[in-house]
């Protein structure tokens, strides 16, 4: 699955699909065929032949036959306004001390949610260590939402992971679904000057944390 959504500028059709061969269905599996040859087997049913999902460049692309009207454009869906839909069991203490509400993803920085303050009517970001008591639906949100936005694991060119790699990705990813912070940031320990994990925006590691200057 992508990480974000694709631009209608990867969109591909026809001669626009950048390879010589395609997998194109035609009724009875997936088969690889020349792209022209599908082409034209697309536009014998007044259609186009459309690959299926932006693919690299070294990938055979899997594509469909549908319509495609010019110019390109995306489906058009109304877009609710504000204030959004709130779902009252989705509540939380905030930090004015008054009860918000949980009302999707915050769409910034990795962990942020979006919340709803329905006294002064306004919609903000906040994080897990932001918020106070809340609904036990609440905190099975949260928890559900943190663990399926925790970045993925740290990959080199060749698709390979470092062991050092590994163990500090599972203490960062283990810390953010505790706290819901994720700074993304290079920082080092100025006691130590070990490489922080990137959910800290400290200045100290966890070792030195409670070690006081002087």
């Amino acid at each position: 699955m992508p990480d974000s959504m694709w631009s209608l500028a990867d969109f591909r059709f026809d001669e626009a699909i950048e390879a010589a061969d395609v997998y194109l269905d035609r009724g009875s599996g997936s088969e690889l065929m020349a792209r022209d040859e599908a082409i034209a087997f697309a536009h014998q049913r007044a259609a186009n032949l459309v690959a299926w999902w932006p693919s690299t460049a070294d990938a055979v692309p899997t594509c469909i036959v549908a319509k495609v009207s010019l110019p390109l454009r995306w489906e058009r869906v109304p877009v609710e306004g504000s204030p959004p839909p709130i779902d009252e069991r989705l509540w939380f203490d905030a930090a004015c001390g008054r009860r918000d509400f949980i009302v999707g993803n915050g769409n910034t920085f990795i962990g942020r949610m979006a919340a709803w303050c329905p006294h002064d009517g306004v919609g903000y970001n906040v994080s897990l260590g932001e918020m106070g008591a809340m609904s036990d639906e609440s905190r099975y949100f949260v928890a559900g939402y943190l663990a399926g936005s925790q970045p993925g694991y740290p990959r080199d060119a060749e698709d390979e992971t470092d062991e050092a790699d590994l163990v500090a990705w599972r203490a960062a990813t283990a810390r953010f679904r505790r706290t819901g912070l994720w700074y993304g940031r290079w920082g080092t320990c100025q006691v130590c000057g070990c490489v922080l994990l990137p959910d800290s925006a400290a200045d100290r590691c966890h070792e030195h944390s409670t070690v006081t200057s002087g």
